[in-house]
């Protein structure tokens, strides 16, 4: 009896150690989860639904007579000082001449964003056009319009007379985190329905620059995704398939891709792509004043070899007010 009641004994404090470590290992356990490695991103899906609502724009711009100035020959006013044969500001520098330019054509890309026809692309991928012909991933064609443009984003609205044409679900590039995967759909050097892949490097960078009209709105995604000559007006897509940028520029010192791309993020186009639908051109409120970035004129004044402490490095630098 008393080897039983020891065995039972020895049992129950067995039981009581394994329900004491399982309880330990549960606790721990949920304290420091396992985190499993990141798998692989497919992009296929996203290929898919961005490729339909890629278009190739093709720009042509017809020959033009101009009026320049030329420079004048040195020995014309020896040979004809009153201009009795038809130059009489002959050897004063410079004249006025009549010059016939040669016909322009380039291509871009665009994005179709409404089954009826209304296409986002890059302002300097249409400027000047006296014609656009925009070509379909399934190879259709139409003749487009310019609705309006806006060469301070960099930004242009087009129109074809389609209907029922595939469309790209515009996403929100707020949402986009530095490191997620991204893809570039476009037609570099006139190849079409062109897919490259990359993440996401940068946010809100600022070029700097002077547009037409005042200071540039610079605040593009920075990706490794190769952006190439005609990708411009071309999209920007996230995993998921949505539209997250309008591909616009490339930073290279050979004028193809070197590492960096630059796209404009949609919470600026669907602001733009709006009023350039209702009135033509941007509607925009104006402070009154201009300045920048302080981190980026604290640096500017470092590389004048000048000091300057303005208590913090963030925030925005006042420089002038009108």
């Amino acid at each position: 009896m008393k080897n039983l009641s020891k065995y039972l004994a020895g049992a129950a404090c067995v039981t009581a150690l394994a329900f004491s470590t399982g309880a330990f290992i549960k606790v721990y356990a949920a304290e420091a989860p396992v985190v499993a490695p990141g798998q692989p991103v497919d992009l296929t899906y996203a290929a898919e639904k961005a490729l339909p609502a890629v278009v190739h724009i093709k720009y042509v711009q017809n020959s033009k007579t101009q009026t320049v100035e030329v420079q004048d020959d040195p020995f014309g006013g020896f040979f004809d000082p009153f201009g009795f044969f038809g130059n009489p500001n002959q050897g004063n520098g410079s004249r006025r001449q009549q010059v016939q330019t040669p016909k322009k054509e380039a291509t871009g890309s665009g994005v179709i964003i409404s089954p009826d026809g209304y296409i986002v692309t890059n302002n300097h991928v249409v400027n000047g056009a006296d014609e656009l012909t925009v070509t379909l991933n399934d190879n259709r064609e139409y003749s487009a319009r310019i609705i309006g443009t806006d060469p301070n984003t960099d930004l242009a609205l087009i129109k074809v007379n389609g209907k029922n044409l595939p469309t790209l679900p515009i996403g929100d590039s707020d949402n986009l985190k530095v490191g997620e995967w991204v893809l570039a759909v476009g037609n570099p050097y006139n190849l079409s329905s062109t897919v490259t892949a990359g993440i996401v490097s940068a946010k809100a960078r600022s070029m700097g620059g002077e547009g037409s009209n005042g200071p540039q709105i610079s605040s593009f995604i920075q990706t490794d995704a190769a952006i190439n000559p005609g990708n411009s007006g071309g999209a920007l897509v996230n995993a998921k398939g949505e539209l997250v940028g309008i591909n616009a520029m490339l930073y290279s010192q050979t004028g193809s891709y070197s590492g960096y791309g630059f796209a404009i993020p949609t919470t600026i186009m669907v602001k733009v792509v709006d009023d350039l639908k209702k009135y033509g051109t941007v509607q925009r409120a104006v402070l009154g004043i201009r300045g920048g970035d302080v981190l980026n004129y604290i640096n500017a004044q470092k590389d004048e070899k000048k000091d300057v402490d303005l208590g913090t490095n963030e925030g925005v630098y006042v420089a002038e007010v009108t």
